[in-house]
This record gives structure tokens, sequence and C-alpha cells, in this order.
């Protein structure tokens, strides 16, 4: 018990291995790509743990994440197109999380799928990259524009929102080094705002803190090894690693959105 709290009181040993596993392997797959720790996190997450649960512990983690990761995105993101993807989220953000606190636990594991497929589908046909053809991509509008819209996403139900976000960041800074840094950077001050927001909403509770700290060790080891993989690991491979999440993501969760109706 801490601070008069036991911590994942509800769920049994087996499934506490399970998240912690899971926290690992997610924030493995961001330090090698620069983001995406949520979409594995909150998948598995929700087959464990209430949804909302699931979305508030990714977030909450993801803080601890950002010792390790952010530092490297602030040296090798692109500067020119961060600052107005960062305020284009700003606003986004917070009406996202208003939709999620009013959402019960089965619409939003509907929400979280839907999102999910949506991405894939986005990601399929090209749909950022048809929006973003025969435009300027490091001209101000462009990257405040697509993160006003992502940052609804990513306050909803915290996935989607980067990957379908990577696609622009993969034309406008394609360097890998620059386009993990930028994902990194983006997504680590995008974390910062998403827990204030929480936090002013009265929507982080005790519990969810203490075991968010619970699953900081995972959250930091899978995040080094994540860091030192990416080093040795092609661009292609990047993007072939982001095209994997994508599918399974969505063909899960979508899944569980659908069997959550009966």
């Amino acid at each position: 018990m801490i601070f008069g709290i036991t911590p994942f009181e509800t769920i049994s040993v087996g499934a506490i291995v399970a998240l912690v596993l899971l926290y690992l392997f997610s924030y493995l797959l961001r330090g090698v790509i620069g983001f995406g720790s949520a979409t594995p996190a909150i998948l598995g997450g929700v087959w464990i743990v209430p949804p909302h649960d699931a979305v508030i512990l990714a977030t909450l983690t993801s803080l601890a994440a950002q010792v390790v990761l952010l530092p490297r995105g602030i040296r090798t993101c692109d500067r020119k197109i961060l600052p107005p993807m960062l305020l284009g989220a700003t606003l986004s953000i917070v009406f996202g999380i208003w939709i999620f606190a009013t959402l019960n636990a089965q619409w939003l594991t509907i929400a979280i799928g839907a999102i999910l497929v949506f991405a894939v589908l986005a990601e399929q046909l090209r749909l950022t990259e048809r929006v973003i053809e025969g435009h300027n991509l490091r001209n101000f509008k462009i990257p405040f524009c697509l993160t006003s819209f992502t940052g609804i996403l990513s306050g909803i139900s915290g996935v989607g929102a980067n990957l379908l976000l990577s696609v622009y960041v993969r034309w406008a800074a394609p360097d890998p080094t620059t386009f993990r840094g930028t994902n990194m950077a983006y997504s680590g001050f995008a974390i910062f705002w998403r827990v204030t927001v929480l936090a002013l909403g009265s929507l982080l509770s005790l519990k969810l803190i203490v075991e968010s700290v619970l699953l900081i060790p995972a959250v930091l080891l899978g995040a080094f090894l994540g860091l030192k993989l990416g080093d040795r690991i092609d661009g292609e491979r990047y993007f072939h690693i982001i095209q994997v999440v994508l599918v399974v993501a969505a063909i899960s969760l979508f899944w569980k959105g659908f069997a959550s109706l009966s």
C-alpha cells in the first residue's frame, strides 16, 4: 500500500506483469522511431485496465520517458516546423480532452478503435500527402493546421495523431535523424501539455499517478534500449515499423470497440 492506495488492486499479478512488459516494449518502440509508445500501451492497456485509465496511464508514463527522449529530440529536431506544430496543438488538445472526459468507457473504446482505423486508412490512401501536396511544407500554416486537427485525436484517445502527423514530418524533414528528433520533440512537449490539461480538468487521480510511477522503470529501460537500437536501424526500417504498428493496432482495437457494443 502506498499513500493508503493499493496499486493495480483490481487486476491479477499476471496482468500486472503483462502491463510492465507492454510498457517496456512500447517505449522501446518510441526510442527507435521517435513516437508510437501510446499506440501499443493503450492498445494493450484497454484489455487490462479501464479505457480511461489506459489512456491516462500512457500519458503520465510518457512524462518519465522525456528524461531520456526529449533532450535527443531537442538536439536533432527541425526547429523551423516544430513551433507551429506545437502552437496548432495547444487548443486542439484541450478540445480533445474535453471530449475524452465526456465519453463513457464503451464509447471511448470505440473512439480509440475508430481513430486508429482512420489513421490506417488515411495513411494507406495517402490523405496527408494529398493535403500537403503542392504546398510549401515548411510554411507556418501547414504544420499549424495539421496539428490543429491531429491534436483533437490526441486529446481524445492518445493514439493515431502522431502516426498521421509523421507522414508530414517524413516529407518536411526527410533525414532520418531529424525525422526522429522532430517527432520526439513534438511528442514530448505535447505530452507535458496534455498532462497539464488533464490536471486542470481534475482528471488525474492519486491512484493513477502512483501506478504510473511504478511503471517508470520499464518506461526508462525501454526508452534507453530503443534509442540505442534506433541508432543502428536505417531510415526505411523506421517507416516499416510505423506501418506494422498502424495495422496491428487498428485491427485489434477496432475489434475490441465493436465487441464492447454487445
